[in-house]
């Protein structure tokens, strides 16, 4: 199987199970609607402020996919585009012992999400740099 993201972060897929349940004890819960893509096993969120969630999703090959985006209890979530938010996964991988392999190509953290308004405008809501964790 390829990635799902031009060189993304990976786990041995035996660790997904693992890494779900550190996810779901941090938080991240399975949202009720989100979009599945091909080989996806899982794909949980969490709130990072009022108007970012943070969401995670994880393939059949051990493949993670990590993006921030406007909050899903906004109307904008459907017209924004999400930003990559892999160097707070990494931190998760390393805190709890998970091998992962992170190619040079892995996208840098996003600094701002847009949030669209009527019009065409869009407001720059900054990323957090790193999260808690």
């Amino acid at each position: 199987m390829s990635f799902h993201r031009r060189n993304a972060v990976r786990v041995h897929p035996n660790n997904v199970p693992r890494l779900v349940g550190i996810l779901g004890g941090m938080g991240f819960r399975e949202p009720l609607f989100q979009e599945w893509r091909v080989g996806q096993r899982f794909g949980l969120s969490r709130q990072l402020t009022n108007l970012l969630e943070w969401h995670i999703r994880g393939f059949a090959d051990g493949t993670l996919d990590s993006e921030v985006e406007i909050s899903r209890n906004r109307l904008q979530h459907l017209a924004a585009r999400p930003g990559s938010y892999y160097s707070s996964l990494v931190r998760i991988l390393l805190r709890n012992g998970i091998l992962f392999h992170a190619g040079v190509g892995t996208p840098t953290d996003a600094r701002h999400v847009y949030l669209p308004e009527p019009f065409g405008r869009a407001i720059p809501i900054q990323v957090p740099h790193s999260v808690w964790w």
